[in-house]
């Protein structure tokens, strides 16, 4: 926290300007000056300078962007800093955490330059608009993205259409990458799926499938699945081959009579139901056909649950 207050420090002095640009390895100027990120706020508080303002969003674990717009400051949780994420606003400027030389395009080219596990901007489609994703460079070969995880209820999944097409959640804990940026990732390049699995008593497994992607907004998001290449948890997911993706307010699943999404208080590529359900509440013990929960097949509930994309 010194070296960021003393870094920034030196550069607003040196100007007195409420917009001035942060200079350090802390953050970096997104390029998109009079634009303000708007979806998923973490804060809103007045700041009297942009340092202000960065110091705010160092304070908040959850907070990897923020926008000073005169004298407001708003912190924004991670997910994909799109064209379409960003509002007018006229001498607003916005920042984006974790800056380097490097432009890496996806974890496996990140992993070079990580000694560990942990949240980088990467640039899938290589240009200036980074996308904030956590790496797993523990699980086998490293250079997993992880777009999913449930590991202790903390975060509501049972949410609208819109906020899984934008991602919810925060990248260190619980959270949902967004199904826009899931699809701008599995499009460009083949990628493996891992799932990784434990139940309340300590059992893990894990599933590991090929060719992931999934469609576009156009086509609900479509599941897009290649072969099930192994792991003690089995396969789960075959069973939503090709499906759309469903919420409580879009139904898209082949069931005729009951909306997947609201009678199981998920939201996922239902079928008519389910065999996986892993954005499902968030609930403990044994499975119970009428308290659906976080599933995979188990006669039980789980405890945590992961999914990762791999490029192959």
């Amino acid at each position: 926290m010194a070296t960021l207050l003393i870094i920034l420090a030196a550069v607003l002095i040196s100007n007195g300007a409420a917009t001035a640009t942060v200079k350090s390895n802390r953050y970096h100027t997104m390029g998109l000056n009079g634009k303000a990120f708007k979806n998923n706020i973490v804060f809103e508080s007045r700041a009297r300078s942009t340092l202000d303002c960065a110091v705010l969003c160092n304070q908040q674990e959850c907070c990897d962007t923020f926008t000073i717009d005169g004298d407001v400051c708003r912190g924004h949780s991670m997910q994909g800093m799109f064209t379409s994420s960003f509002e007018d606003a006229p001498g607003a400027q916005s920042y984006s955490k974790n800056s380097a030389a490097i432009k890496p395009r996806d974890c496996v080219e990140a992993q070079p330059y990580m000694n560990e596990s942990g949240v980088i901007t990467i640039y899938p489609e290589g240009d200036n608009m980074g996308l904030q994703v956590y790496c797993d460079h523990d699980t086998t070969r490293g250079g997993w993205l992880v777009f999913q995880r449930r590991q202790d209820g903390s975060v509501d999944f049972y949410r609208d259409w819109n906020q899984y097409q934008q991602g919810f959640g925060c990248i260190t804990g619980e959270f949902w990458s967004g199904l826009d940026a899931l699809h701008m990732l599995t499009s460009r390049q083949e990628q493996e799926l891992r799932v990784d699995l434990m139940k309340w008593d300590g059992t893990k497994g894990y599933a590991t499938y090929s060719n992931f992607s999934i469609s576009d907004s156009s086509n609900n998001y479509r599941l897009n699945l290649g072969s099930f290449t192994g792991g003690d948890a089995g396969d789960k997911l075959n069973y939503h081959r090709g499906m759309q993706f469903s919420t409580w307010d879009r139904d898209h699943d082949r069931d005729s009579w009951d909306n997947c999404a609201e009678l199981y208080r998920g939201a996922w590529w239902y079928h008519s139901c389910y065999s996986s359900n892993l954005n499902g509440l968030y609930m403990t013990g044994s499975s119970n056909p009428q308290a659906p929960g976080i599933e995979w097949g188990f006669a039980s509930y789980l405890k945590f649950a992961e999914m990762k994309i791999r490029a192959a």
